[in-house]
């Protein structure tokens, strides 16, 4: 097999299957992440997309809904791009002596939250260890502050105040017994007179025996924290294994379960403005397979009803991924990669159009989760 090969970017899913579902790591194909060969999916979008950069990851709405911060590269900057005038800034490049950042979300002061290890070392241990937080000012004129705190993948902020949520395990807890242990935090980000530090802190989730919880968004004026639980790996445990979406009560720590499907990765990624729904990314289009293709709609309340947003389905092998809502709830910004790209490596930003979607049949389309075998 040839890595990139562009199958006339119209992969039926049975070639997509027999090119790439035979292999118990697809990313494994293509580890060195060589450039693909041939269009990019964006360049002739589905209906009601549009490319918004031809590189890039993890984009993420500005408050205020005018501009879109994202990684510039794995390993990279931070930099934004003015959502009218499509003009880009580096906000990063000339700040500091860290440049490896992973993941870049904004306070609701204005300032950015950046996630990245100081000094990369390798995929593993920079991404799984040593990924911690960052704050820089809104005006990004001095370089990102280290918070102090090692977490697990990426973080959730809350829209209203300056609080975050994230998880932890025994990697970046020494109080924690071991890697498979976990929590959830949700902590003030509180600013005195040597600029921003971690504040008031509560736990409000514990999970180990395979469970490894992922916070990504707050709704209801923080009361209720929604993440995604990865539990065992469809690589290690392909009998057992699945990613559900879960809500925990701040207050309470009343868990409720919004999707669990047996064989099928379900991963929020991102909460609509009217914290009802929620950007998903699902696997069912091939049962116990991984990574996942588009990106869905999700209804917060317990039936698991989705529908499907994006069409790379129809654009195989490349996929949709890394996704938020713009404040307004008009527009999607998403990344795209290939099945055969590490998780979280970009290969462009995309953008697409909520209201126009919605109108249409495909925004109709809703279906029910796979009965729990």
């Amino acid at each position: 097999m040839k890595e990139g090969n562009n199958m006339n970017n119209q992969m039926s899913k049975e070639e997509f299957a027999k090119e790439y579902l035979q292999y118990p790591y697809p990313y494994q194909l293509n580890r060195e992440h060589k450039p693909y060969e041939g269009p990019h999916v964006l360049d002739d979008p589905p209906k009601f997309h549009e490319k918004l950069l031809e590189y890039g990851e993890r984009p993420y709405w500005s408050p205020d809904g005018k501009r879109i911060v994202f990684v510039e590269s794995n390993y990279g900057d931070i930099c934004e791009i003015d959502f009218e005038t499509r003009e880009v800034r580096n906000l990063t490049k000339n700040l500091g002596e860290h440049h490896s950042f992973l993941r870049v979300l904004f306070l609701a002061n204005g300032d950015y939250l950046l996630i990245g290890p100081k000094v990369f070392k390798d995929r593993q241990i920079s991404r799984g260890t040593e990924s911690e937080l960052w704050v820089m000012d809104k005006d990004a004129k001095t370089a990102p502050k280290p918070l102090g705190r090692a977490i697990f993948e990426g973080c959730g902020v809350s829209t209203v105040s300056n609080k975050i949520t994230y998880a932890m395990n025994g990697r970046h807890d020494p109080n924690l017994e071991s890697p498979d242990d976990y929590e959830v935090h949700v902590t003030e980000i509180s600013y005195g007179p040597n600029g921003p530090e971690l504040g008031q802190d509560q736990v409000i989730y514990r999970a180990n025996n395979g469970h490894r919880p992922e916070p990504q968004d707050f709704r209801y004026n923080d009361t209720e924290v929604i993440m995604a639980e990865y539990f065992n790996s469809p690589f290690s445990n392909p009998d057992n294994w699945n990613c559900t979406v879960k809500g925990i009560h701040i207050e309470t720590g009343e868990v409720t379960t919004f999707i669990d499907e047996t064989w099928i990765h379900n991963e929020c990624e991102g909460i609509f403005p009217d914290h009802e729904h929620i950007c998903l990314e699902c696997s069912r289009d091939f049962i116990n397979s991984h990574p996942p293709i588009d990106l869905w709609k999700l209804k917060l309340d317990g039936t698991g009803r989705r529908v499907r947003m994006t069409q790379m389905i129809d654009h195989l092998p490349w996929r949709a991924n890394n996704s938020n809502v713009s404040p307004d709830g008009k527009w999607l910004a998403y990344m795209v990669n290939t099945v055969s790209d590490e998780p979280g490596y970009g290969r462009g930003l995309g953008l697409l159009n909520l209201q126009e979607w919605e109108k249409s049949q495909e925004g109709q389309q809703w279906e029910y989760p796979i009965p729990k075998k």
